[in-house]
């Protein structure tokens, strides 16, 4: 028997409490991750709010655009297009009341936060949540991407 999926969805709710960046700014090289077509599909559904253990909300919307936000707070860090399995013009919030990175920091941090998004959504997917798996018959942990 399949585990049951407990991914919670980027919803309706969580695009009304987010907000928009207000200073995106340009990082200069692409991230070099390549996206396979599930990854996509669970971008393109979403990762909405959950807990505290869930720090970032992402969403992978109809036109390609990829944008990530803290989950406490709401507020975009990240904005990148997808195209294929590639991502593309990844830009950082650069607002100094909204986030503090550095773009000579990307987007080695935007990769470890698209993995670590990705991988959650692996993991709610085969029944897990952060605290463990839902029920003792949820089957093994998924594999980590990529």
């Amino acid at each position: 028997m399949p585990s049951e999926d407990l991914r919670p969805l980027f919803s309706t709710a969580d695009a009304g409490r987010v907000q928009p960046a207000l200073d995106l700014r340009p990082v200069t090289s692409d991230p070099h991750l390549v996206l396979d077509a599930d990854t996509t599909a669970l971008l393109r559904d979403g990762l909405g709010g959950y807990d505290m253990e869930i720090r970032w909300m992402a969403h992978l919307d109809g036109e390609g655009v990829l944008r990530m936000w803290r989950s406490w707070t709401g507020l975009q860090v990240y904005e990148a297009g997808v195209t294929g399995d590639r991502i593309s013009g990844l830009r950082v919030e650069q607002h100094p009341d909204r986030y503090t990175g550095s773009l000579d920091q990307e987007p080695e941090l935007f990769c470890r936060v698209l993995i670590s998004v990705v991988n959650e959504l692996r993991r709610f997917r085969a029944g897990y949540t952060p605290y463990g798996p839902a029920s003792p018959s949820t089957g093994p942990e998924p594999s980590r991407w990529p």
